[in-house]
């Protein structure tokens, strides 16, 4: 089960990475930070937070149609078959 939780806060940060780096293209420092504070929303709200206020939010850029937010891995990926190897075979590759 922990690592269920982990999962839901690994998909919270991505989501707030992911807005937070919407803000990219606002010039105006002040702004910009207005909208970082406003992109990480869902994690204020996860952790029972005070929500930023909906002026910050509202900074936020909405998703580039046709442009899939990034998905959460979890933790640690697990390698593929193919992709494991033994310790000693990066020395030898012959």
């Amino acid at each position: 089960m922990p690592c269920t939780a982990f999962g839901a806060h690994a998909a919270t940060r991505d989501d707030v990475m992911y807005a937070a780096s919407r803000c990219g293209g606002i010039e105006d420092n002040r702004t910009w930070l207005d909208c970082y504070y406003g992109a990480a929303q869902p994690m204020r709200a996860e952790l029972g937070l005070s929500p930023a206020p909906i002026s910050q939010q509202n900074l936020v850029p909405a998703a580039i149609p046709g442009v899939p937010a990034p998905q959460s891995q979890g933790a640690t990926p697990t390698p593929s078959p193919e992709s494991k190897q033994g310790f000693f075979d990066w020395l030898w590759p012959f």
